[in-house]
């Protein structure tokens, strides 16, 4: 329970009206407007009942020759209450207005947002968990628009008007309508600071729990293979059984507050009608005054009950709008702060004193790198697993900034560079393609959408992915599955080849592109590099030495620093070397 303990000693509603505010900013004028609308319609209501308050007057005192204005008077309440109905329509209608707007903006920014993010944030936070915090986030604020237009603020301007109103008739009224006000505003404050924590836990629970299960989903076929069905459903039993019990707590608590609300609101009421009665008694009041009065507080109080209710639950999204507001403010850690667009590169890549560290300790995943990427070479990147190769073709997409030293293209540091204007003449081909559950075509296309039909076909017959599309149910427009299920490895390899190729890049990484292939896929990936590293700055991250051999320029990494660097032959003279040893290990037939 400490994070409960924790987590009441930060409750604090400092900051959430700005951030709820922040995050409708597309509607604001439309917002102003209608909170104009919205005072004009409340005011417009005490009308009808004023109007009663005439009638009744004048009934406790009727003649003959009041019969015209008695009639004058009931008619002037059926147009103040058309009056109303008209302004409510308008009002209602802008309303949906803003929701409209607003359902289609905020996820539409919430994930324009999470695509811009750098790889840093992705990589530490579970893919449920970001599903999560948008949909939950943009629910819960459709939820506190409607209920915010159509209760809170029209409740607020009536309860402020009451008061007014109360004060002019008589000071007294206004005096117990304002007692009991504040003292159920407080009741319904110490209740929402005493479940705050529980809410808290019980989102944080709800995030973990969409984790838990797209882990589950992402990952069916080793949950299945190693029969770890059971398993998963316990876990995630596990989580929902937490929030059960939490949800419970907090509901009981809110119950149990209910109990005081509702007996400062009969108290306020029964003060309210003694008071009048007394009053009429006393010939203060004429009865139409009291019937008018009753029937204006009773509305404000009971209106008062309700916005608390709403309030409960205003304050139970809080917790759901503030994480979808963090993700609004989240910062990528990669700065796009360049402002060169060049319309060519060369593509030599040059690394001065680079370090570099994921998590900013002294742990560096690369240390002290001086290295020159010639362009129009081979370059081949080796050497154990963990010492630095992807980490180092990273920091030529800039995906990451190095806490020291320079990566330069062209001589330029990679940072005056407009992040999107440079990487366009960048393509990579990671080991593990990543496949959308859409046709071959859209999945070639993917780097270049608007691409042809026949341009796609020429990038695949260059990435030999030709011939077995050709024997797919639909060839190019054979939907290929939630992550390329119903294609073999060697087959998503081939068309992220043929992705890349599409791209027609200056700079082409192949990151451990054939370390998972049988041969006959590995000897097909290899002739497609062969068939597209003229006139490109090729780069290679293998295992294989069998790959790299032709490479113009072998470069060894250990321990995230170049411990060797020169052509296979140089590097396999070498007998004391690390690429030595790999080969030798590798010729033997272990694994490295």
């Amino acid at each position: 329970m400490s994070s409960i303990k924790n987590a009441q000693a930060k409750y604090s509603l400092k900051g959430f009206w700005q951030r709820l505010w922040a995050l409708l900013a597309p509607s604001h004028r439309e917002l102003k407007r209608l909170m104009f609308l919205i005072v004009i319609t409340e005011l417009s209501q005490f009308a009808g009942p004023y109007l009663l308050k005439r009638v009744i007057d004048l009934i406790s005192h009727f003649s003959i020759e009041q019969l015209k204005e008695l009639g004058m008077f009931v008619a002037a309440v059926f147009v103040a209450d058309q009056s109303v109905s008209i302004l409510n329509f308008f009002t209602d209608r802008k309303i949906f207005r803003i929701l409209v707007d607003a359902e289609a903006y905020l996820p539409t920014r919430a994930q324009e947002k999470m695509v811009f993010l750098g790889l840093s944030y992705h990589e530490k936070e579970n893919t449920g968990n970001k599903i999560a915090k948008i949909q939950r986030g943009v629910d819960r604020v459709m939820n506190l628009i409607g209920n915010m237009c159509w209760e809170v603020v029209p409740t607020s301007v009536q309860v402020i008007f009451t008061s007014v109103i109360l004060l002019i008739v008589n000071w007294r009224f206004a005096l117990v309508f304002l007692f009991f006000v504040p003292l159920f505003a407080l009741i319904t404050f110490k209740l929402n600071k005493d479940v705050f924590p529980y809410r808290k836990r019980r989102h944080d629970k709800y995030e973990e729990a969409a984790g838990q299960m797209a882990q589950a989903i992402i990952n069916i076929n080793t949950v299945k293979s190693f029969v770890q069905e059971k398993r998963e459903v316990r876990e995630f039993g596990v989580i929902r059984d937490d929030i059960k019990r939490t949800s419970l707590f907090e509901f009981y608590k809110l119950l149990n507050f209910n109990l005081s609300r509702n007996l400062v609101i009969d108290m306020g009421r029964i003060s309210t009608l003694a008071l009048g009665v007394y009053l009429v008694w006393q010939s203060s009041i004429t009865i139409g005054s009291l019937v008018f009065v009753f029937t204006i507080s009773e509305k404000a109080f009971l209106a008062l009950y309700r916005i608390s209710r709403l309030y409960d639950r205003i304050m139970e999204s809080s917790e759901a709008v503030d994480r979808l507001s963090e993700l609004t403010l989240e910062v990528s850690e990669v700065a796009n702060s360049g402002r060169l667009k060049p319309e060519k590169i060369l593509g030599q890549v040059t690394f001065k004193d680079l370090d570099f560290s994921y998590d900013g300790s002294k742990n560096k995943a690369l240390a002290g790198i001086n290295l020159k990427i010639n362009s129009d070479c081979v370059t081949a990147l080796v050497g154990p697993s963990g010492g630095g190769k992807t980490t180092l073709a990273r920091m030529i997409y800039r995906h990451y900034d190095p806490q020291q030293g320079q990566v330069l293209l062209d001589d330029k540091d990679l940072k005056q560079y407009d992040l999107y204007a440079f990487r366009k003449f960048i393509a990579i081909v990671p080991q593990e393609v990543e496949i959308f559950n859409a046709s071959v075509r859209d999945n070639i296309a993917y780097a270049k959408p608007k691409a042809s039909i026949k341009e796609v076909e020429a990038a695949a017959r260059i990435a030999n992915a030709d011939e077995f599309i050709c024997q797919l149910s639909d060839k190019y427009d054979t939907l290929v599955g939630e992550r390329g299920v119903k294609l073999s490895g060697g087959q998503r390899q081939r068309i992220g080849i043929a992705r890349a190729i599409l791209a027609n890049p200056r700079i082409l990484i192949f990151d451990e592109a054939t370390s998972n292939l049988d041969s006959y896929s590995e000897k097909l990936i290899q002739e497609a590099i062969e068939k597209v590293r003229r006139g490109r700055t090729m780069i290679i991250i293998a295992h294989r030495l069998s790959t790299i051999k032709r490479a113009d320029k072998i470069v060894v990494l250990e321990n995230g620093r170049i411990v060797e660097q020169g052509s296979h032959f140089e590097l396999a003279k070498n007998s004391g070397g690390l690429y030595a040893k790999l080969l030798n290990l590798q010729q033997l037939g272990d694994v490295v």
